[in-house]
């Protein structure tokens, strides 16, 4: 990997590092327990530079890469998946396309807040009976002068909850497939905008999950990102970004699987000797440590492809499929070289097991990743 992370990258890792030490590894078995959200430790992070550290320093931001984003987004899930899921989709899903697709008047209001961390936005796209078929959302839209009046409902949306603003996608009434979707920027207390109560989930339990109601919210055309009957085109086109930092997840909770791991196998001892020094455990670190260094290495390459503004279709579903198959295997690995130990709540193993199992579900499904690197691929032959 440092092959590809300058000083000031690697200065960046180990600034990330120290923060979530100090600030989040503390807290996150709580955190997880309360099902809370820590909003002080989004601000620390604002104020530490680590929100929006891509986006431009005019709205906020770092001015910094990718890269930089990519080695705060693993960091920050070596610590807690969960935070990062809610600070992802924040100043990634929703502050990146506004800073995509934004009017200038957009950016200056909604980016530098998010940057801030004082305020928390979301993307809202799933539906109740539309995930991986995207393009069959029901919520719609209809022009009233001026405004669009919006109706329908979104679910599983991450930071719905407590989200101060929100990218909705909605389609013009009668439109098919690729056409007639619009996104606009809502705002919480807009008449007509409700949201669910946070949902009960397996795991990132401090990242709120939840429903977004809309009931004839009249939204002014000001609010509208992007351009009007483009929302699908431009969200396919903005993908490439959100899908190459994604694997990151993976690598972070497979790092703190890892790390944990051979501390464990170095001081339990049994028949006499540290575990570690048994076969059958050293393998099932040497495989850990191997996977998680070729999904890392990829991952940066598909990162650094972006940077230099190469499509990734298939090689961001290709480390997506490796990255996620992969932290399942070393959270079952990691929970079974700590065997009673990490079965229960006073080891951190059972909470990356239930964090990882998202990652073959979220951001696209495994099987989903699989047609799209099947496509390209026959597409070529």
């Amino acid at each position: 990997m440092d092959f590809i992370l300058s000083e000031e990258h690697r200065m960046l890792k180990e600034s990330v590092r120290k923060f979530c030490e100090r600030e989040l590894i503390p807290i996150a078995p709580q955190l997880d327990e309360e099902s809370r959200f820590p909003f002080e430790t989004l601000r620390k992070a604002g104020e530490a530079g680590f929100i929006g550290s891509y986006l431009p320093e005019k709205y906020g931001g770092g001015g910094t890469d990718l890269i930089s984003k990519a080695i705060i987004y693993e960091e920050f899930c070596r610590a807690c998946f969960g935070f990062n899921l809610s600070l992802n989709a924040s100043d990634l899903l929703f502050a990146n396309n506004v800073n995509k697709l934004g009017t200038e008047e957009q950016k200056l209001k909604y980016l530098p807040p998010i940057c801030r961390g004082e305020k928390l936005g979301c993307w809202a796209l799933t539906e109740p009976d539309s995930g991986s078929d995207a393009l069959s959302i029901k919520s719609s839209w209809v022009k009233d002068g001026a405004d669009y009046i919006l109706n329908g409902s979104k679910t599983f949306i991450t930071n719905a909850p407590n989200a101060d603003f929100f990218i909705v996608i909605a389609r013009a009434p009668g439109s098919k497939k690729n056409e007639g979707g619009t996104a606009f920027i809502l705002e919480r207390g807009m008449k007509g905008l409700e949201t669910g109560k946070p949902m009960k989930k397996m795991g990132a339990r401090c990242s709120p999950t939840g429903e977004i109601f809309l009931e004839d919210c009249r939204v002014p055309a000001s609010q509208v990102l992007g351009r009007e009957g483009e929302a699908f085109n431009d969200m396919f086109r903005s993908l490439d970004v959100e899908r190459s930092l994604t694997p990151f997840s993976s690598i972070g909770i497979s790092q703190a699987c890892l790390e944990a791991s051979v501390e464990y196998a170095r001081k339990r001892v049994q028949f006499g000797k540290p575990i570690g020094s048994f076969q059958l455990i050293q393998e099932k670190i040497a495989e850990m440590a191997t996977a998680l260094e070729v999904a890392r290495t990829f991952a940066y390459k598909v990162v650094w492809m972006v940077q230099q503004g190469r499509k990734v279709t298939k090689e961001a579903a290709m480390i997506k499929i490796f990255a996620s198959t992969m932290v399942t295997r070393a959270t079952n690995e990691a929970l079974q070289i700590h065997g009673g130990y990490g079965y229960i709540q006073e080891y951190p193993l059972e909470r990356y097991l239930r964090d990882a199992r998202l990652l073959e579900i979220g951001a696209g499904t495994t099987e989903i990743q699989k047609l799209i690197v099947a496509r390209e691929v026959l597409g070529k032959m």
